[in-house]
């Protein structure tokens, strides 16, 4: 089933993006991953965006990243712990050979520039820019990038962005085209588990009147497919 959702994946940005004008719609991709096997009961599907950009290497630069969709943000200040809805490939900075550094956000429109020491985030700038949720931009300020770091296990002269959408459609503007990256994207099979509905009877006498007593027990769906 895996397979059969991997491939629909791979299908549906073939036959339905990679070209201009052409919308992701959540809502026809899940459709056809219900499609995909008749075993497949569901599908729980997340969407997030990426986007790369090319550092200019050893020069002190603002760089602006457009997704031209709309960032979710349901209050402020949204995950901020976790880095908020932003999230990039590693880079090191001005010389700093021995840090790999990243871009989070603290759910408050702040871009924030981090490294991590002993699995926790240890910044280096708390405001290294802006995020416009509303217009799905990001700003970052003048910054000495030094060197980049491999993406996805190969050697990269550029940085990927991520972002959480506010809506599950993503839609191109202008010169964009929408791809889905397989690389990245993970299918997982559950079994969906369903037990059927329990009935007890107890029957108390008092007399010569007896009642009868119904206890009910309904278990519903704890997980489901894909």
């Amino acid at each position: 089933m895996e397979t059969a959702v991997t491939t629909t994946l791979s299908g549906y940005s073939s036959n339905n993006l990679n070209s201009f004008n052409s919308p992701f719609r959540f809502s026809q991709l899940t459709g056809l991953i219900d499609d995909a096997d008749r075993s497949i009961t569901n599908n729980t599907t997340t969407v997030t965006m990426g986007k790369f950009f090319e550092p200019s290497l050893n020069t002190s630069t603002n760089y602006s990243i457009n997704f031209a969709n709309a960032f979710y943000n349901p209050h402020s200040e949204h995950n901020k712990s976790g880095g908020g809805i932003l999230a990039s490939t590693g880079f090191q900075i001005d010389g700093d050979t021995a840090t790999e550094y990243f871009f989070d956000e603290d759910g408050a429109g702040v871009v924030r520039i981090y490294s991590l020491v002993s699995g926790v985030r240890s910044y280096l700038s708390s405001s290294a820019g802006t995020v416009d949720y509303a217009n799905g931009t990001v700003s970052i300020n003048s910054v000495k990038i030094t060197a980049v770091s491999n993406v996805d296990g190969a050697v990269s002269t550029q940085i990927r962005v991520t972002a959480i959408p506010s809506s599950n459609d993503v839609i191109p503007v202008r010169n964009q085209l929408i791809e889905i990256d397989l690389v990245n994207s993970t299918v997982t099979g559950q079994v969906d588990s369903t037990t059927t509905t329990g009935v007890g009877y107890t029957t108390t006498t008092s007399g010569t009147a007896s009642t009868t007593s119904v206890n009910t027990t309904t278990s519903y769906p704890t997980s489901s497919g894909y």
